[in-house]
């Protein structure tokens, strides 16, 4: 059965079920999404957000909803996991298949670094489903199908030194399944961390992840929050991740994309305290016929805030790449200081790039600017760089990667740092 069958099939026995479930927030919030996805259904190119991105070769695949395997999973041997992980010293919260694994949870110092599942409502009712878009199809269907995910709370005055670095491992045991992970993470005043969540498939097989993060980043925090969406080659995802900012707060979200079939990144600030900073990073190296979309807004709702976004995209052969920015400054908002800037490379007279960067702006007292390039090789960069003995290939590479170094000099974790520009450079060093 293909998925978009399996899943109306399915939500009519969560909708009885629902019906006689014990009376909660979070089964009230799925018996609600339930009717606003039967109301609403799936997305198509005739919806603006949707027109540049088909969703029919997720839905068209003959995913399972949930797990089919009779025996329960094997864990891997620690020696494994470690092989996967980016950083010696950060704290671990690990998914295999799905599964959260119990060895990577953290507790002292009144840090929570778990699973949501093991969660009591109580703890999370006043978070969970407070920010995420009930208009967004794949959003609804991931507050439906959830069952677990991250689970993050940091204190308040508390300097995180260590990094924490989400590793979801995929063992291919079983393909062609539906994953739908909730996070949720909470961010205390005064306090500051950084994140990095990365993804590893340990075979080739078909999968999709359909994910959603609440993000919420009190007075005076900050957080770095890096996405690094690699080794992708059968899986496809659908990232919903939502950030609240209140009073000083400082938020900067790296998203890496350097391998997938089909990946679409929504991101969404919401700016709720004066004086809030605000930084979106993106870069993505496509190659075949990979898609990346990457969908962001920026809502500005206080004054005297800041907002930055830095999307450079290099593609080649049949890839695709998709950039919709979008900045929203609400009424009687001042001094609003907003940027936008999309840079894009094509290496091939085949691949694309669609861009829409949009600036809606209700308030005279701002300054708000967007841009965006599209072009090829400096003809005279390359000359330069060969008439120095360096080859043709390694000429290009140097310019692509002088062309990402704009980014790569605002990361902060120089480990992570270093093996970003090795994958870059790698990637590069193959398809050039």
């Amino acid at each position: 059965m293909l998925l978009k069958d399996r899943i109306f099939s399915s939500l009519s026995k969560f909708r009885k079920k629902n019906i006689h479930e014990e009376s909660s927030y979070i089964s009230s919030l799925r018996h609600k999404s339930i009717d606003l996805f039967l109301k609403k259904g799936f997305p198509s190119v005739t919806d603006e957000e949707w027109k540049n991105t088909n969703v029919n070769s997720i839905l068209n695949q003959e995913y399972n909803l949930f797990s089919q395997l009779s025996q329960q999973r094997k864990d891997l041997e620690y020696q494994k996991i470690k092989e996967l992980i980016y950083l010696d010293d950060s704290f671990l919260i690990i998914f295999i298949d799905g599964k959260y694994q119990s060895i990577s949870s953290h507790t002292s110092n009144n840090i929570r670094l778990s699973n949501l599942a093991s969660q009591e409502e109580r703890t999370i009712k006043d978070f969970y489903g407070k920010l995420s878009n009930l208009d967004e199809a794949f959003n609804i269907l991931n507050t439906i199908f959830s069952k677990d995910g991250v689970y993050i709370y940091i204190p308040d005055n508390l300097f995180l030194k260590r990094p924490i670095e989400i590793l979801h491992i995929y063992t291919g045991r079983e393909s062609k399944i539906m994953l739908n992970p909730r996070n949720l993470i909470i961010v205390g005043k005064y306090s500051f961390v950084k994140i990095i969540e990365h993804h590893k498939c340990l075979k080739k097989h078909l999968l999709f992840n359909n994910s959603v993060s609440e993000i919420y980043a009190f007075s005076n925090s900050q957080i770095e929050y890096y996405k690094i969406q690699d080794n992708f080659d059968e899986l496809s995802i659908i990232d919903n991740t939502f950030v609240k900012q209140d009073l000083r707060s400082k938020c900067s979200f790296y998203t890496f994309s350097f391998q997938g079939k089909f990946i679409r990144n929504n991101l969404n600030f919401s700016s709720h305290g004066k004086f809030t900073s605000s930084y979106l990073y993106g870069i993505s190296l496509l190659s075949g016929e990979q898609l990346v979309d990457h969908h962001t807004s920026m809502e500005h709702l206080y004054s005297n805030a800041h907002s930055f976004q830095l999307y450079k995209n290099i593609l080649w052969n049949k890839s695709m790449g998709i950039f919709n920015g979008k900045i929203l400054v609400d009424k009687c908002i001042k001094n609003i200081k907003a940027f936008q800037k999309n840079n894009n490379i094509l290496l091939s007279d085949e691949a694309c790039i669609y861009a829409k960067p949009q600036l809606e702006i209700f308030s005279d007292e701002v300054k708000c600017s967007h841009g965006c390039t599209v072009g090829s090789f400096h003809e005279l960069d390359l000359f330069y760089c060969q008439s120095r003995g360096i080859s043709e290939k390694e000429s290009k590479v140097l310019l692509l990667l002088s062309f990402l170094e704009e980014i790569l000099k605002t990361m902060n974790i120089l480990k992570l740092k270093n093996l970003v520009y090795e994958k870059m450079k790698k990637k590069l060093g193959i398809y050039l």
